[in-house]
């Protein structure tokens, strides 16, 4: 498992140097938002979130990444940009079911969803005036992110749209489509590929004022996102350094939005992505991940999502630091989600009936310092959570006095070891239940 972290965390930063994820880029003077509006986010706890395209008809291919040759971390393979992009005319999303699997994420816990409005290869989930490549073209008359959104309202989560400003398709005259050639992490040893992925000897130039035509359309499409849907709760930005809209503006029309720092360089609050941070970070924070197993967008060959044992251990250890955890799922082509889906979130939704209090509206615990599990706190109470497959004792360096000590799923109280300086916790075997047991323990004022 931990390779396999590793792994994905490699292959994150791999990403973010192609599509531009780094350091403060933005020039004006972020200051994170107090809005009464926004503070749901600090307790927020669990997110959804939606990569979905028309990568998803071929079934097994990466959302936008899948037009890339010579990926390091290639897993679902490419196909050239020309055949990635025939895909639009096989997209017809018929049986799209937001409020379905809306309804079953509220169920189990989850509080917010974000949806891929447009990834890096730019097509867009709503009628565009600034592209010709969206459903406005292929799917005339239809609004994928306004169903998304009057869903989440209906569903009652909060409403969070994607937008990438990096656009392939925009800018594919001025790119290669082979990981490692010219503008995708360069090595001479390679050369760049055209839109057939036949080998070039360069791209073209960008012609003079493409930069300001640019952010003309990123401006655009993002003013298009703030003004055509009422209410949005957070703006999720996908890479680039692109002045192109400042936050001030977008906060103009939306005051209460939250907006993440993947394209200003600076947000509300951080994104860590496929592995925890290595401390716990300060203020709001959301780990991102994939609940699927090797790709963000749909695949046929991981319909079957990881087991609820990663599940809740990585959510209830993201809650042991305080941070939101938002989860990927991917819809496939015809809008519907496969039964593995309903199933997880009913595991979930069980697990939160009996557990729940552990995760929302708590404080973060002294992990590791002071507990060797991810621990939350709500007054004299501390919750300590249990991963699975975790089969130590419980040790928690504590000068305090502890009244008693229970699950919290079952409420059967347990044994406490008091030492000098130290107390153990064992939780019975009959207690273990493969996924992340709670233990509940009070302390005296």
């Amino acid at each position: 498992m931990a390779d396999s972290k590793n792994a994905a965390a490699d292959t994150v930063a791999l990403q973010h140097e192609v599509i531009g994820i780094g350091g403060a880029k933005t020039k004006e003077a972020f200051v994170k938002t107090k809005h009464p509006d926004a503070l749901w986010f600090g307790q927020a706890g669990l997110g959804l979130f939606l990569h979905w395209g028309i990568s998803s008809v071929h079934g097994g291919i990466d959302l936008s990444w899948g037009m890339i040759a010579d990926k390091p971390w290639d897993k679902t393979g490419h196909v050239s940009p020309q055949d990635y992009y025939a895909l639009a005319e096989r997209f017809r999303p018929d049986s799209f079911q937001p409020e379905k699997w809306l309804q079953a994420a509220r169920e189990a816990g989850f509080r917010y969803a974000v949806l891929t409005t447009k990834h890096h290869d730019g097509y867009t989930l709503w009628p565009s005036a600034y592209t010709d490549l969206g459903v406005q073209k292929y799917l005339p008359g239809i609004d994928l992110v306004g169903i998304f959104v009057e869903a989440c309202r209906k569903c009652d989560l909060k409403v969070g749209l994607y937008y990438s400003p990096p656009d392939w398709h925009l800018n594919r005259n001025f790119m290669s489509f082979r990981y490692g050639s010219d503008n995708t992490g360069a090595t001479p040893e390679k050369k760049p590929y055209d839109f057939r992925h036949k080998e070039i000897t360069s791209v073209q130039a960008k012609p003079a004022g493409w930069g300001e035509y640019y952010h003309m359309y990123i401006r655009g499409q993002t003013l298009e996102l703030l003004t055509r849907y009422g209410k949005i709760d957070l703006l999720w930005f996908d890479g680039g350094d692109y002045p192109a809209i400042t936050v001030e503006e977008i906060r103009q029309l939306q005051p209460h939005i939250l907006i993440n720092p993947r394209m200003h360089g600076q947000g509300d609050f951080l994104t860590p992505e496929c592995r925890m941070p290595e401390s716990r970070p300060e203020g709001w924070w959301e780990l991102c991940d994939t609940w699927g197993c090797g790709s963000w967008g749909y695949t046929k060959k991981y319909e079957d999502f990881r087991p609820n044992s990663w599940m809740l251990s990585d959510f209830t250890k993201v809650r042991g630091w305080g941070g939101n955890f938002l989860v990927n799922v991917a819809p496939r082509p015809d809008g519907t989600q496969p039964e593995s889906y309903y199933q997880r979130m009913r595991e979930v939704a069980e697990w939160m009936q009996r557990n729940g209090e552990a995760v929302f509206d708590v404080e973060p615990g002294p992990y590791p310092a002071e507990v060797n599990v991810p621990a939350t706190i709500r007054g004299d109470t501390w919750y300590l959570l249990a991963p699975a497959g975790f089969e130590n004792p419980i040790s928690i360096s504590a000068t305090g006095e502890p009244i008693d000590a229970k699950m919290l799923a079952s409420g059967r109280k347990i044994g406490i070891s008091r030492q000098a300086g130290s107390i153990t916790i064992a939780i019975p075997a009959s207690e273990r239940k493969g996924l992340v047991d709670v233990v509940k323990i009070r302390w005296k004022k």
